[in-house]
């Protein structure tokens, strides 16, 4: 039987527990000694994941961009932040930046090449590390790979991307190199190409036949009739209204230029109805008729074009490595690795690589094998360039459960788990934390299988992900404790934008609203313009802001820093393993965390009720404790008493 000592922890008397930018004072193991941690030494360190689009404008025109990032380093300090997890920052179409059209270029609206450097160079100086969004899976439609792809199916882009004349018989076959031999696709879509047709066109639709003809013509190009009851709709949103020539005819003469094809509508304004009408799947030869249909219509395109495979939207086509066991010889994997060298020659620590998952459709050994030759390349460029350690690297492999994901830490240093938040949320909206330790010594034990030195990158949730407020039910309590759990947890936490301020928000109507702007002041704008209006105003009031928050001394955002600063300060905390204590409640989530000689005691109470908790294996309590959350902690004797939803940790 053993007896806990507690100390009275600087954080309860508001004292900083930082001496200097770059280093932190961690008490020792009970003699009164200290130890310095260089701050970004300590791969379990805090990283904050931002949307630069909505973060914050530093120029006012409604974007968020990099100099507002820079702005604001002192913010991550506050948060005793380590790294930044940047949104994708290169060129690209969209305003999230996942459909890249070029990986080596900043996005103009995002800021400058220069702003970039100077964000990392002033970052390193606080012990900040910059983390990039890497785009492996798919680029954007508009790369000029894809566009000569597209263009000459004999040149040299051709392979950068996944193409078949015969998708279906092409998967049976196994001749898909990034299927890696599966011979169907859970996700995704083969995507028809319009098959290299250009030019002046003469498109007749006999209706009553349901037949398009489409020829080439030297007649003159006709304006797009302003009273037609018929469409032809191609390119990047033409709608050409037909002319009648007979009771049943429609047709037109037009420029033609599309990279997918065409189709014929009923209607201008709606797709709905049977009011679009398209092919079968099968390429339309100039001079023949071709069937259409408004009950299964399908892109219009031409014979010979074949069709481009993509994971998620058509405009992001997926990226082809060949073989995955020669995936370094790779072009596309070579012109990829290139770019990666010129961010991390400029300063960048780490890379957040996107659907990892899907790199090969979902089988596992060919997607470790890429990951484990990504990584390799990248680290070495990190090496040449002086870097200190390893370059860290974080997959988003997001798979059913953990014992799919597991796997992935073969090839990767870091994955992210999902399933620590499904569990956390799982086990809060149950008030049951009996086996919450258990279940994540589980998870880091699967873990620990596939790679000895893994870092277990744990989170609540992502901008791909219903806010976690919403999926607490918006109870400020539980929200704090699910922040206070986090960073008391072993591993690498990752804060998302907003959720410190106890954002809320789901995707049920767009991503956006998962991905809402910075409230920085009571009364000032937030940077909205990237959303296209798609922002919950009502949840952005005054006092959801950083200011108002600040000034709150019982706010979900100084919850947050309160236990930041603790993890930063007890090294247990920042690198300690997990060992469950058993709390004799089944409320209550209870572990130890050890680290060089240093021990704390954790105490979560899940519940919405007053617990009592009595320690196995200790036999009497001191009445102090290091950090206390959603209420007051007593003690007595070998026992104590947490509040609805509080969280205590003790120091050993």
């Amino acid at each position: 039987m053993k007896r806990i000592h507690f100390v009275v922890c600087a954080l309860i008397l508001g004292l900083s527990l930082f001496s200097c930018s770059s280093c932190r004072k961690i008490p020792g193991g009970g003699n009164g000694s200290t130890t310095t941690i260089e701050k970004g030494d300590n791969l379990a360190n805090i990283t904050y994941q931002l949307n630069v689009y909505s973060f914050a404008d530093s120029d006012g025109d409604g974007w968020g961009d990099l100099k507002g990032v820079t702005q604001h380093l002192d913010y991550f300090e506050s948060l005793g932040v380590s790294s930044l997890w940047l949104s994708p920052i290169q060129a690209c179409g969209s305003y999230h930046g996942y459909d890249v059209s070029d990986y080596s270029a900043i996005n103009p609206k995002l800021g400058t090449e220069a702003d970039f450097k100077d964000l990392i160079d002033k970052a390193k100086a606080k012990g900040i590390d910059i983390y990039m969004d890497y785009v492996l899976n798919h680029s954007g439609d508009q790369n000029p790979w894809f566009r000569q792809a597209c263009a000459d199916p004999s040149g040299p882009y051709r392979n950068y991307y996944v193409f078949s004349e015969d998708p279906n018989a092409d998967m049976r076959a196994g001749k898909v190199d990034n299927f890696a031999g599966a011979t169907s696709t859970r996700m995704g879509t083969w995507h028809p190409l319009s098959g290299g047709v250009s030019g002046r066109l003469h498109f007749k639709w006999d209706y009553s036949a349901r037949t398009v003809t489409v020829t080439r013509t030297e007649e003159a190009a006709q304006k797009p009739n302003t009273e037609a009851t018929r469409w032809l709709y191609y390119g990047d949103n033409v709608l050409a209204g037909l002319y009648q020539t007979s009771a049943d005819v429609f047709e037109i003469t037009v420029d033609f230029n599309s990279s997918w094809g065409f189709l014929l509508r009923t209607s201008a304004t709606s797709w709905e109805g049977g009011t679009k009408w398209g092919g079968n799947g099968k390429g339309l030869t100039l001079g023949t008729p071709y069937a259409v249909n408004n009950s299964n219509p399908q892109d219009i395109t031409f014979a010979g074009g074949g069709y481009y495979f993509a994971s998620f939207d058509r405009s992001m086509p997926d990226l082809n490595y060949g073989p995955y066991d020669k995936v370094a010889e790779s072009p596309a994997f070579k012109d990829l690795a290139a770019s990666a060298d010129k961010w991390i020659n400029l300063g960048v620590g780490g890379l957040r690589l996107d659907a990892v998952v899907w790199i090969y459709q979902e089988q596992t050994a060919a997607n470790v094998a890429f990951l484990k030759a990504w990584y390799d390349r990248c680290n070495t460029a990190y090496k040449a360039r002086g870097g200190a350690g390893d370059l860290y690297m974080v997959g988003e492999a997001w798979c059913d459960n953990a014992e799919q994901m597991a796997p992935y830490y073969q090839g990767l240093p870091s994955n992210f788990n999902f399933y620590y938040y499904w569990t956390l949320k799982d086990r809060i909206n149950r008030g049951k934390g009996d086996d919450f330790a258990r279940t994540v010594s589980y998870f880091r034990g699967l873990f620990r299988q596939n790679r000895a030195d893994f870092i277990d990158a744990i989170k609540l949730t992502n901008h791909d992900e219903d806010r976690a407020a919403s999926d607490l039910g918006r109870d400020v309590n539980k929200e704090k404790l699910a922040a206070a759990v986090l960073l008391t947890s072993p591993g690498k936490p990752f804060v998302y934008q907003g959720e410190e301020l106890g954002y809320w928000g789901t995707k049920s109507h767009g991503d956006e609203y998962i991905r809402t702007p910075m409230k920085w002041t009571r009364s000032g704008n937030v940077p909205a313009a990237a959303l296209g209006g798609k922002v919950d105003n009502a949840m952005l009031s005054p006092e959801i802001s950083v200011e108002a928050q600040t000034a709150d001394p019982a706010s979900i955002l100084n919850v947050y820093r309160k236990f930041a600063e603790a993890r930063n300060t007890y090294k247990a905390l920042a690198s300690g393993e997990i060992a469950e204590v058993s709390s004799n409640n089944a409320a209550v989530a209870l572990w130890k965390m050890a680290a060089d000689g240093q021990t704390v005691l954790v105490a979560h109470n899940f519940s919405d009720k007053v617990v009592s908790v009595s320690p196995a294996g200790i036999s009497e309590l001191s009445k102090d404790a290091i950090l206390v959350s959603n209420g007051a902690v007593n003690v007595n004797g070998s026992s104590f008493t947490l509040a609805p939803y509080a969280s205590a940790v003790f120091a050993q």
